[in-house]
C-alpha cells in the first residue's frame, strides 16, 4: 500500500492509496469469507463449504462492494496514522478501479481545520459613546401602550370615532380584480392606533354597526409587497361591530398587575427598562463594529464544507420562518424582486464571514487560554472583548 497526500485550496487534504493487485486480493478473499457465513449449501455446514462452491452462490457485485469496503476500512486506518491536522468532516471517497486481482486506486478527500491567523486584534479601540436619556415622552408611550393592552371593550350602537375598536369585513380590488390578500373577515383594528395601509382606519370614522362603505386608498411607495406599492386599490367595508375602549387608570391597582404596589413604582420600573434597552442597543452597534475591524485582521483558507453547514442553516431558519407563517416561498421571493439564487448568495456571503469570524475567536481564546465550549461561551468572550475596547 502505497499513500501520498497533499493539500488542496480551501484547507482541503487529499489522500491517494494505492493498492497492489496481491492487497486487493487479499481483500477480495476476506469478502468471500465473511459473505460464505451466511451461505447455506446443502450438506456442508455454515461456513464449511469450499470456496469456489461459496463463491458461485454469491452475487460478484455483492462480493466486490464488500472487498471496497474493507479496502477503505484498511486504508483509512493508515491514514490516521498520518493525519496531524483535525478533519472537520467525514471523508469523501472516490475508487477509480476495483477489481479482483488487479491494482486498485482509492482517492480520500476531507477539510481539515485551518491555519489561522489574528493580527493585532488587542489594538482595536471604540470610541465611548454618549448614554441616550430616556424622556418623558417615551415612558408615557409604554405606559399608554400597557394600558391599551389591559383596556375594556363594550359594544356601541352609535358611530365609530377616534379611539373605538372596530371589527371590518373587507375586500380590496386592483384593477377590478378581487384580491385575496386585500381580503378580511371580523378584522380588529382601533382608529387611530391601526397598523394598516394609511387611512384605512379613518375611512371607518362615523360608521356604525351594520353600515357599508366603499372607499380607494392609494398604497406607499415603499409597501413591502411590490405589486400593491403605489397601486390604487379600490374597497368594499362592512362594520360588523363598533366597541368604547375603556382604558385603565394609571394607579396603585393597575401597578399591581406588573408586580409593584404603587404606580411611581411602575413608572420607575419602566424607565429604567427603557434605559437598560437603549444600553443594549449601543452595545449591540458596539458590538457590530468591533467585529467588523476584527474580521479584517483575521487570515486563513476558509473550508467549504463549514461554509456549507452555515448556508444550510440560513436555509433552514428561512424555510422554518415562513412555514410558521403559512407564506409560500414563490410569492415570498416575488414580493420583495429577488431570486433564490440571489438569496443563497447573500447567505453564502454572510456564512463566509461568520465562520472567519468564528475561526478567528477559537484562535484568540485559545492565545488567552480560554476553553470555548458552547456558544454562550462564545459570546460572553466577545462581550468581553469589545467592553475592554471600548474607550
Amino acid at each position: 500500500m502505497e499513500i501520498k497526500h497533499q493539500l488542496l485550496p480551501k484547507s482541503r487534504l487529499q489522500y491517494v492509496v494505492e493498492l497492489t493487485a496481491e492487497e486487493v486480493a487479499v481483500h477480495f478473499e476476506h469478502a468471500l469469507e465473511l459473505l460464505s457465513k451466511s451461505v447455506k449449501l446443502a450438506g456442508f455446514r455454515p461456513g464449511k463449504a469450499p470456496a469456489n462452491l461459496v463463491k458461485e452462490q454469491i452475487e460478484q457485485t455483492k462480493l466486490r462492494e464488500e472487498a471496497y469496503s474493507l479496502a477503505v476500512q484498511a486504508a483509512w486506518r493508515e491514514i490516521i496514522k498520518d493525519i496531524k491536522e483535525i478533519p472537520i468532516q467525514d471523508p469523501e471517497v472516490e475508487l477509480r478501479d476495483f477489481e479482483d486481482n488487479k491494482e486498485a486506486t482509492i482517492v480520500f478527500a476531507f477539510d481539515v481545520r485551518p491555519e489561522v491567523k489574528v493580527g493585532s486584534w488587542q489594538k482595536i479601540k471604540l470610541s465611548k459613546t454618549k448614554e441616550e436619556e430616556v424622556n418623558d415622552a417615551e415612558v408615557n408611550e409604554l405606559i399608554d401602550s400597557l394600558r391599551r393592552a389591559h383596556a375594556k371593550t363594550i359594544a356601541k350602537l352609535t358611530p365609530a370615532a377616534s379611539g373605538d375598536k372596530v371589527h371590518v369585513n373587507f375586500t380590496g380590488a386592483l384593477g377590478g380584480v378581487r384580491q385575496d390578500k386585500l381580503s378580511s373577515k371580523e378584522f380588529p383594528l382601533i382608529i387611530g392606533q391601526a397598523n394598516t395601509i394609511p387611512g384605512f382606519d379613518e375611512q371607518v370614522i362615523g360608521l356604525k354597526k351594520g353600515d357599508t362603505k366603499k372607499f380607494a386608498l392609494t398604497f406607499p411607495k415603499d409597501h413591502f409587497d411590490k405589486t400593491l406599492a403605489a397601486k390604487l386599490v379600490d374597497f368594499e367595508a362592512e362594520v360588523t361591530e363598533v366597541f368604547d375602549v375603556i382604558l385603565p387608570e394609571l394607579n396603585d391597582e393597575f401597578a399591581k398587575r406588573f408586580g409593584h404596589t404603587k404606580a411611581e413604582q411602575l413608572i420607575k420600573a419602566i424607565r429604567e427598562d427603557i434605559g437598560n434597552r437603549k444600553k443594549d442597543e449601543q452595545f449591540i452597534s458596539q458590538k457590530a463594529r468591533w467585529l467588523s475591524e476584527f474580521e479584517k485582521l483575521v487570515k486563513c483558507d476558509l473550508p467549504e464544507s463549514l461554509i456549507a453547514a452555515e448556508v444550510e442553516r440560513s436555509r433552514e431558519a428561512w424555510r422554518a420562518f415562513l412555514q410558521e407563517r403559512h407564506i409560500n416561498e414563490g410569492e415570498w421571493l416575488k414580493t420583495r424582486e429577488i431570486t433564490l439564487e440571489q438569496l443563497e448568495k447573500d447567505w453564502h456571503k454572510a456564512a463566509e464571514s461568520s465562520v472567519k469570524i468564528g475561526l478567528g475567536l477559537a484562535e484568540v481564546a485559545k492565545e488567552m487560554k480560554k476553553e470555548m465550549k458552547s456558544n454562550e461561551e462564545f459570546q460572553a468572550l466577545l462581550d468581553d472583548l469589545v467592553k475592554k475596547a471600548i474607550q
